[in-house]
């Protein structure tokens, strides 16, 4: 069946209005869906949209095939939709990679049987100019017909059911409202956050001891960033540093808190506290051209020793970004930074490259120390990382310990370092130094 026989107006009226038509599939448009819509208010239906590949992918194959395979692929999942839909269903090409036709009736919390056929016959590849593309689409649904929501949101909610569908195993979702709360929260985060790096006061600086388990000495702290946001109050770092790290935010995030860090470890060097700084970068850091060169002027414009700096990098993350990251690990720490293994044991740890990056200290991961006692299997295995770690020339230091049963059994093992919440929580720099007083 001919893509052109699923237009439902003539081709003169698509010449009095090119911006009907898609150019790429010769079907009705988003902005003819749009005008379609707007009589579809009276009777329940679902909005269903499906998309034909994660735009990652896409990009990938046009950067590798060029514009005109990749149109050939869009024209051939085209193609395949309107064959299992038939003629009598009109078909809109809203996005991209993106189609959207409407079913009567809705059938929530199921699907129609046509949204399995859809699923079914994209689980084949899909061939364009003889060349076959795996692709595992998406496919949106919303109930529409509802007072107060218009095509557009409509639209838009199907969009963001066909990307959460990404994460199921039936290849397809209805719109969650949660979810979509959730996305929306997460873009505004994004979009503040890039207004908060410049603002005054709303982000901060909390710092969280480091204490040696034997004498209880504080000698280092860790910086960890705080966000107190002007309508929303206090943001958790677990949630707005994730979003930041897969953005080019991380880069003014991190410039941030180097920032803020090397200005307090100046203060406290200048007050005679023999205090060391740790601060949080991203692998994507350590590819940034002048990253180096940022953390050396902080350091000279302050007057900091470097030896006063640890550059704390996440494990998992590390040993995957390979020789690169490794060369810059070794340039930082020959310029006299030290260097941590962050999270140590979060993930599916490679152990052989311990032997390989050029790191002073190794941090093990708060999951395996709380509630660690002695004899368990958890209590075996954080015994083996520390003995594994000093043997290797690491220092060793146990996040997350709450307890003094958990501090005894630590050091007892040769821990050199805890940090948690039964030394201190995060403090800003005031209240650290009124608890470093006191010791």
């Amino acid at each position: 069946m001919g893509l052109a026989a699923l237009r439902q107006w003539t081709v003169e009226d698509a010449r009095r209005d090119p911006s009907r038509l898609d150019p790429i599939t010769v079907l009705p448009s988003r902005r003819q869906f749009l005008i379609d819509a707007g009589s579809w208010r009276s009777a329940p239906a679902t909005l269903v949209l499906v998309t034909l590949a994660d735009a990652r992918v896409f990009s990938e194959m046009l950067v590798a095939l060029g514009h005109g395979r990749a149109d050939a692929f869009i024209r051939a999942g085209a193609k395949r939709l309107a064959e299992v839909l038939g003629h009598g269903t009109a078909i809109y090409h809203v996005d991209v990679l993106s189609f959207a036709f409407r079913l009567p009736g809705n059938a929530e919390p199921g699907a129609p049987a046509t949204i399995d056929r859809i699923a079914a016959a994209f689980r084949e590849p899909v061939m364009c100019d003889d060349v076959p593309f795996d692709t595992r689409i998406g496919i949106g649904l919303r109930g529409i017909g509802r007072i107060g929501s218009s095509p557009g949101e409509d639209l838009r909610a199907a969009l963001a059911a066909s990307q959460d569908s990404r994460g199921g195993r039936c290849g397809w979702s209805w719109f969650d409202r949660k979810r979509d709360e959730a996305h929306r929260r997460a873009f505004r985060l994004l979009s503040d956050l890039k207004s908060a790096l410049t603002a005054d006061r709303q982000l901060e600086l909390h710092y969280q001891p480091k204490v040696r388990l034997e004498s209880g000495d504080c000698t280092s702290v860790e910086a960890l960033l705080r966000w107190t946001h002007p309508q929303l109050g206090p943001v958790s770092p677990g949630e707005f540093v994730a979003l930041a790290e897969t953005t080019a935010l991380v880069t003014p995030m991190t410039r941030w808190v180097v920032d803020a860090a090397t200005r307090q470890a100046a203060i406290w060097q200048h007050e005679g506290l023999d205090l060391s700084v740790a601060v949080n970068i991203s692998p994507k850091n350590l590819e940034e051209a002048d990253f180096v060169e940022y953390l050396l002027f902080c350091c000279a414009a302050r007057r900091l020793d470097r030896a006063r700096i640890e550059l704390e990098i996440t494990e998992g993350i590390s040993a995957a970004r390979g020789v690169a990251i490794q060369e810059r690990l070794q340039t930082l720490r020959g310029l006299g930074f030290s260097i941590a293994i962050d999270d140590f044991g979060s993930g599916y740890s490679n152990m052989s490259y311990l032997t390989r990056l050029s790191a002073h200290t190794l941090k093990i991961d708060q999951s395996l120390v709380r509630g660690v006692e002695a004899g368990s299997r958890g209590g075996m295995l954080v015994s083996n990382i520390v003995q594994m770690g000093r043997d290797l020339g690491y220092r060793i230091v146990a996040e997350g310990i709450e307890t003094e049963d958990e501090r005894a059994l630590l050091a007892a093992w040769g821990c050199d370092y805890g940090q948690g919440w039964h030394f201190g929580r995060p403090m800003p720099a005031g209240v650290f130094a009124d608890w470093y007083g006191s010791k």
